[in-house]
Order: structure tokens, then sequence, then C-alpha cells
């Protein structure tokens, strides 16, 4: 089966667009959602997150993201061809993380830049951390998170 060459790009553009917009949606949307805020009896404003609204906003986030990703993978790919695209997303965002992890002079501003572009698997990770207790697994993990389009694919190239 012959893998289209001007396909391999879609998925990791796809990834890094919806995780900077799902980045700017939390920014500025998000604080809506799950802020609480509270007043003391002196008058002072305490503002909070609240856990529960907050990961329920991440994962209809996360959910939302990689269903109109994955229509878009099957409009226009095959699942080898989404395979390939993916494995290449998934192989940026394993680099990025490996670096952060184990890079002791990892620049801070390098990382608050790949951020917008992590964001969708941020969520993913954030999950997970909650699950597992463990950050390094979780975000190892949450790395492979765009080969969740290749089921999406078709089967056959038209």
């Amino acid at each position: 089966m012959k893998i289209r060459i001007q396909t391999l790009w879609k998925v990791p553009v796809y990834c890094a667009v919806a995780s900077w917009i799902s980045f700017y949606l939390t920014a500025y949307m998000g604080g809506f959602f799950f802020t609480v805020k509270t007043v003391d009896a002196d008058g002072i404003v305490n503002l909070s997150a609240d856990p529960l609204r907050s990961a329920i906003f991440n994962a209809v986030l996360f959910l939302i993201v990689w269903l109109l990703g994955g229509l878009w993978v099957r409009r226009s790919m095959t699942k080898m061809e989404a395979a390939a695209s993916a494995g290449i997303a998934s192989g940026i965002y394993l680099l990025i993380v490996l670096a952060q992890l184990f890079m002791a002079d990892f620049p801070l501003s390098l990382s608050v830049t790949f951020a917008y572009i992590q964001n969708w698997t941020a969520m993913l990770s954030s999950l997970l951390l909650k699950l597992t207790d463990n950050l390094s697994l979780s975000v190892i993990v949450s790395s492979f998170a765009p080969m969740l389009f290749v089921p999406f694919g078709r089967k056959t190239a038209e």
C-alpha cells in the first residue's frame, strides 16, 4: 500500500494548531467555567480553580479536538497514512517531552513556547497523572495521543 507524501504533514500540523487554539480557549474561556471566587470576611477576593470542573473542561476540549481531527482524517487519509502522519506527530511530541524531562538545563522560555503546541496532549497527561501519580509515565504516554487518529482512517484511498 502506498502512502501519499502530501498527507504526512496533516496530523502534526492539525495537532499543533488544535493545541494552540485549545491553549487560548483554556486561558481565556476556561476561567469562566472552572474559576471559583470567594470573598473573605475582610473583603479580599480569593480565586481558585475547581479541580473537577477543570478536569471536565479539559476532557471535553480533548474530545472535541480528537473527534474533529478524526472526522478530518476520515475524509482525507487511509489508515496507513494516518498512522504514518500520527507517528511523526507522536515522535515530535516524544522528543520534546524527553528533552524537557531529562535535560537539566532545558530553557524555560522554550518550555513556554512548546506549551502552546503541547496543550492538547497535556490534557491527556493531566488525566493520566491523576490515575497513575507518575509524572514521567503520564507525559510520555500522552505523547502518543496523535495515534488516536489512526482508527478514523479509511481502508482504501479514493
